[in-house]
């Protein structure tokens, strides 16, 4: 059995999004918290595993993202896609790119919501980096959520944090919990 087209377009899309988010920390404010969902738990009952698994879309002839996961399970019955030592590249107009690796996602397939864990990290093209413990992507709250520590790294700019959120623009970035910003220093 394959995962449907809408199924592999709903997990480059929710990857998508978060990597897009994830390079505009970098234009970070700081101010007050919300709620980190943690991933939830595998069940153990997907019933149906890919392994090697690659995922590209192109549009126009030019490659937008491509997603790589050492396996993708799919459980049908749960609407859910686990996908482990995962890693994407989002490519941009400008020719910049965006590069996301982690150990575990989950994709809700109904609600679009994906789940992250495990030591995540996004690399832009430019040098930014952000790292987390886990994230996630609320599609109906058209926001992104990092938790379990976080850093944002822009040139000799480093914001740390406990959680950061992101709006659905992500041009409004809040980090949450012991937030610091450090100019020409490194993070502690």
């Amino acid at each position: 059995m394959k995962l449907s087209k809408s199924a592999y377009r709903a997990i480059a899309c929710t990857l998508l999004i978060i990597a897009g988010g994830l390079y505009y920390f970098n234009k970070a404010e700081l101010p007050p918290p919300p709620v980190v969902q943690e991933a939830k738990a595998d069940d153990g009952s997907a019933n149906i595993t890919f392994f090697g698994s690659k995922i590209v879309e192109q549009q126009d002839g030019k490659k937008q993202w491509e997603v790589e996961a050492e396996s993708v399970q799919m459980n049908p019955g749960t609407n859910r896609a686990q996908l482990i030592n995962f890693q994407a590249t989002l490519y941009r107009a400008d020719g910049s790119k965006l590069h996301l690796v982690g150990r575990q996602a989950e994709l809700d397939t109904k609600t679009r919501d994906i789940h992250m864990s495990g030591d995540i990290k996004a690399t832009n093209s430019d040098g930014a980096v952000f790292t987390s413990a886990t994230a996630r992507w609320a599609a109906k709250e058209r926001k992104f959520f990092g938790g379990g520590g976080i850093t944002m790294t822009r040139g000799d700019t480093v914001v740390t944090g406990d959680r950061v959120e992101g709006d659905e623009q992500l041009e409004k970035v809040k980090v949450f919990g012991n937030a610091r910003a450090v100019k020409g220093g490194t993070p502690q």
